[in-house]
Order: C-alpha cells, then sequence, then structure tokens
C-alpha cells in the first residue's frame, strides 16, 4: 500500500469514527467543548456536522486506488473547510475567548488546520493564537506559505483538476452544477447569518455557541461543492457514483437527524422548512444514483 493510500485509509478511518460519534452523542460533545449544559438546537447542528464528517470518509476509502484526478479532491475537500474553521478559530479567540474550552480549541487547530500545513506553519499557527497583536502579521505570513506551498503541488504530488467536460450525460452533468450551486449557496449562509436562519424555528435563546456550530456545519457545505465541480471533468464513471453516493449519505444523515431532533423540546413547528429543502435534496440524489445503478446494468446486459 502506497503513501496515498496509507494517508486515504487513515483520514477515512478518523471520518469515519469521529462522524459517528459526533452523531450518536452530540450532547457529550457539546457539554464538553462549551462546558455547559447544551441544548437541542445544539445537538442538531453537532449531528449535522457529523454526518457530513462521516460522508466524506466514503470518499477517501473508494478513492485510494482512484486517478490523481480524482484524488486532487480530496486535498481540496480539506483544504478549503481548514481555512474557513482558522477563520472561525481568530474570530472566537478575539470576540469570545471562553466560548470553547481550550483542550477543543487546540485540538480544532492541530486536528483542521495544522495537519494540513509545513511543519514550520505550525508554529506559526501557534504564535498566531497566543498574541492578538500580531494577527495581521501572522495571516499574511501564513497566506504567503500557503500560496508556495499549494503552487508546489502540482510538481510534487502530481495534482490534476481535471480533463476535457465529460459531455455523454448533459442531465447528470446539470444535476452536479445543481449541487455545486446548492452547495455554495446553503454553505454560505449558514456562515454568515445563522441565527437568523435558526430565530423562527427554535425555542431557545440562541448565543455564539449556536453560530460556532452553525457555522462549522456551513464551512463543510461550502468545502463540498468541490467535487460536484471537479466531478464534470473525471473520465471515470465510477468515480462520478462516488461523488454522488457521498451527497446521497450526506443528505440523508442530514434529514434523519432533522426528523430526530423534532423530539427535543429546542425546536418549533417552523422546522419543517428545512426538512421539505433536505428532502427534495436527498430525493433528487437518491433518484439519479439509482439511475445509474439502472444504466450500468443495461450496459453490462
Amino acid at each position: 500500500m502506497g503513501l496515498v493510500n496509507w494517508a486515504l485509509t487513515f483520514d477515512a478511518i478518523f471520518a469515519a469514527v469521529s462522524g459517528v460519534a459526533l452523531y450518536l452523542f452530540p450532547d457529550k460533545f457539546g457539554d464538553f467543548c462549551f462546558q455547559k449544559e447544551t441544548d437541542g438546537v445544539h445537538w442538531h447542528l453537532i449531528r449535522c456536522i457529523g454526518g457530513q464528517i462521516f460522508a466524506s470518509c466514503l470518499v477517501s476509502v473508494k478513492f485510494r486506488n482512484s486517478s490523481h484526478t480524482s484524488q486532487s479532491v480530496l486535498h481540496f475537500i480539506r483544504l478549503i473547510p481548514s481555512i474557513l474553521i482558522l477563520m472561525l478559530v481568530f474570530q472566537i479567540q478575539s470576540v469570545t475567548p471562553t466560548l470553547v474550552e481550550p483542550n477543543v480549541m487546540n485540538f480544532i487547530v492541530y486536528e483542521f488546520v495544522t495537519k494540513k500545513l509545513p511543519d514550520t506553519q505550525v508554529l506559526q499557527i501557534s504564535y498566531g493564537l497566543n498574541n492578538r497583536s500580531s494577527c495581521y502579521t501572522f495571516v499574511r505570513r501564513w497566506v504567503e506559505n500557503w500560496l508556495k506551498h499549494f503552487l508546489a503541488i502540482p510538481n510534487s504530488s502530481e495534482i490534476i483538476l481535471g480533463t476535457k467536460l465529460a459531455a455523454g450525460n448533459r442531465f447528470g452533468n446539470f444535476l452536479y452544477q445543481l449541487d455545486a450551486l446548492a452547495s455554495i449557496c446553503i454553505g454560505t449562509c449558514w456562515m454568515t447569518f445563522p441565527k437568523w436562519l435558526l430565530h423562527r424555528q427554535v425555542l431557545v435563546n440562541l448565543d455564539e455557541s449556536h453560530e460556532f456550530l452553525g457555522r462549522v456545519m456551513g464551512a463543510n457545505f461550502i468545502a463540498s461543492y468541490i467535487v460536484a465541480t471537479h466531478v464534470l471533468h473525471w473520465e471515470s464513471q465510477q468515480d462520478r457514483n462516488v461523488a454522488v453516493d457521498g451527497r446521497v449519505i450526506c443528505c440523508i444523515s442530514i434529514l434523519v437527524a432533522q426528523f430526530w431532533s423534532q423530539k427535543y423540546p429546542s425546536w418549533s413547528g417552523n422546522h419543517w422548512v428545512g426538512i421539505g429543502l433536505f428532502s427534495t435534496w436527498t430525493v433528487i440524489s437518491v433518484i439519479y444514483r439509482i439511475c445509474l445503478t439502472i444504466s450500468r446494468k443495461g450496459k453490462k446486459e
């Protein structure tokens, strides 16, 4: 097993374990993370984040033996949320430094940010978090280092963004682009105004902890757009099917979480707006996956 296979296997195991843990025990994680008794809104958001993380493990497993073109997506799907979550960490450190338990904050920085960076940048991140007056200088140097590192990637690991557009399935390509559009729009809304999205759906007073979880979920949604845009250029139909499988698992996980949250007294009847949205997204992805399966069986016959 090569280095890439080992890395993707470890990534898949971590995503599976952490995703299932967040999905099944959101109350335990919420109470520990925020050092207070959390409510049903916290648990729902944590469960959705767990579903997003778990869905990504399928892509890592399936792409272990795929082409460089397909594997390139895995770099970006970890890179994008890492950068966005780093910005959330800075926001918490400067505005509400006591919001998240310090050990959890250090774990977030290490697991979701520093593990994606060269070793020399780990020291810079630690210095930037502990010295707010140098935050601007740190961010500027961090971006410069990332650009140098990123520009060197194509030569060192042969990251390929894709070939010419695969125009064989026009309806499928339309759905992939629609999925990318939905990921960006929904993710941006959650990153920008999570309180506004929740305020008519809940019966509790929302605070910064609810905003933080909503923005993390939004960051993961934004990151997932990269799969839908790159899949248009993949030559392997099997890899294109994996992209649909990942979206199906993500949508079903969040939809189940939404129904699950109805038993909590924190939610009002207006939560059915979100349920309707994800029901539509889930139905479309499931139907398209079934069509791909039927089409593949027809070609074999």
